[in-house]
């Protein structure tokens, strides 16, 4: 399955083949290494273009974080202490400010 592009990955591309074509197509050695150099910053900035876009993508599927408990002890929502990553599971740890109650709830990535 192709995956679609990002519009401005694909204008960074654009961009690196013109130059590459240009430096294929000069004559002095001067201006073929710019336009090389040229080349390899466009594909660099297309290289960060998809790599936000992976991110955003990988944050946005990981949104589903467990809603706050509530603490037994004290009734007070819990604010969010820690968040580990094991194995495929997402262990979000909640404490009260409180009374320092711990809760760790664990999401599967099923």
């Amino acid at each position: 399955m192709l995956k679609l592009a990002n519009p401005n990955a694909s204008f960074c591309y654009k961009r690196a083949l013109v130059a590459r074509e240009r430096a294929l197509e000069t004559k002095y050695p001067a201006d073929r290494i710019f336009y090389f150099e040229v080349e390899a910053r466009w594909l660099k900035l297309a290289e960060s273009y998809e790599f936000s876009a992976r991110a955003k993508r990988f944050i946005a599927s990981h949104r589903s974080s467990p809603q706050r408990p509530s603490c037994p002890a004290c009734g007070i929502a819990m604010p969010l202490a820690e968040i580990q990553v094991v194995r495929g599971a997402v262990d979000h740890r909640y404490k009260c400010k409180e009374c320092g109650y711990n809760i760790r709830i664990t999401v599967c990535d099923d």
